[in-house]
């Protein structure tokens, strides 16, 4: 948190990522660190976490020190947060790549730039790339913390540049675009189609001139794919390098901890190997109760002078001794999938355990809670 100047937080969905992302933001902001926490989850989660309610997408909301102090946060820099907005994002990126005006307006305004920067697959994590570098580069901010979709989609990110440029450039899709693209310049009548059956096919059902507009857009964007893919290799070298680290975020339920184990190799694999590995609602043994009488002495004691009868005593007696035991189940449960964890990923960093909290993080006090288990934890670590 100190040193790095990137952080992305990958996991599962539904085990809390995104607070963390949220509560790693917080810590940077305590410890005077100019932050953004950028999160690329379109349900908005960060935002009812930080119980900042509507926030739209693109449009960065900053902590500001007042405010965090107001919620008991002892900060020392704002806290900036931000949903992405992949159509602004690559508009962005267009902008800074195409220095030509005209040939930029041909890009932003064709009717298949908004297509692509929503519906191709990838372009949500490649625009989130681009912006992620683009931050980094200015310098605008001290460290940038990029809240990632769930397992799955957050591997997107790491491998969407490929996915998104070898479509735009596979050489089989522009042989096929290009009967298309010649009969919007010469015209259907002078096309000659003979062999063209795949073309022609497909123009039965979408259209020939959709054929044509995908093409059109296509050749527009084949002096781009260059810059892309180069830029693409600098962003994976910088999220490769010691300013970059990977936290993987997972709960103690054998569902999340598989999907880790995976999550993880993956990165292994992509030479970007986690710095943190936290398991997030995890069960504590409760504190230990001998036996159902010993609370039913205890309670009696307590029955003498409070008018509580020994039927109640007895009653209440039960009901703790239930918890206990019920407690003490879930904390065996979770102590299980941790030593399968640890086992599964025997080169990893030490996971580190977080209490389940009371309840559903929706405000900065809530928020403040899981920063001070996080790091509190941590501390006592370095301590024994």
């Amino acid at each position: 948190m100190a040193q790095k100047r990137i952080i992305l937080t990958m996991g599962p969905g539904g085990v809390g990522k995104t607070t963390v992302a949220a509560a790693l933001g917080l810590q940077a902001a305590v410890s005077g660190r100019r932050a953004l926490v950028l999160t690329l989850d379109p349900a908005m989660r960060l935002a009812e976490a930080m119980g900042l309610g509507g926030v739209e997408a693109g449009q960065r909301n900053e902590l500001s020190i007042e405010l965090l102090h107001a919620s008991g946060i002892s900060a020392k820099q704002a806290l900036t947060v931000e949903m992405l907005d992949t159509h602004k994002a690559w508009t962005n990126t267009i902008a800074r790549e195409v220095k030509d005006p005209s040939l930029r307006k041909k890009i932003i305004d064709h009717p298949f730039f908004d297509r692509m920067s929503h519906d191709l697959a990838g372009a949500r994590e490649y625009a989130a790339m681009e912006e992620l570098y683009h931050l980094y580069l200015r310098g605008e901010y001290d460290l940038v913390i990029l809240d990632t979709p769930p397992t799955v989609h957050g591997m997107d990110f790491l491998e969407a540049p490929d996915k998104v440029l070898d479509v735009l450039e596979h050489d089989a899709y522009r042989w096929l675009m290009r009967p298309a693209l010649l009969a919007g310049k010469m015209g259907l009548r002078m096309l000659n189609f003979s062999g063209g059956y795949v073309t022609k096919t497909l123009a039965r059902f979408t259209g020939m001139e959709f054929l044509r507009d995908l093409a059109g857009f296509v050749d527009l964007f084949s002096g781009l794919l260059e810059g892309f893919r180069q830029r693409a290799s600098v962003v994976r070298a910088t999220l490769r390098s010691d300013v970059t680290s990977f936290v993987l975020v997972t709960a103690a339920q054998k569902g999340s901890i598989e999907e880790a184990v995976t999550l993880y190799r993956r990165l292994k694999n992509h030479k970007m190997a986690p710095d943190a590995l936290l398991v997030n609602r995890f069960t504590f043994p409760p504190e230990k109760v001998v036996s159902g009488s010993w609370c039913h002495d205890e309670l009696i004691q307590i029955a003498g002078t409070s008018g509580v009868s020994q039927k109640r005593a007895n009653q209440i007696a039960d009901a703790l001794v239930w918890s206990y035991q019920a407690l003490d189940k879930l904390s065996r449960r979770d102590r299980s999938a941790l030593d399968s964890l640890k086992k599964q990923v025997p080169n990893c960093c030490q996971p580190m355990t977080i209490a389940m909290m009371d309840g559903d993080i929706h405000d900065l006090s809530g928020l403040e809670k899981l920063r001070l288990a996080i790091f509190e934890s941590s501390d006592k670590r370095k301590e024994k």
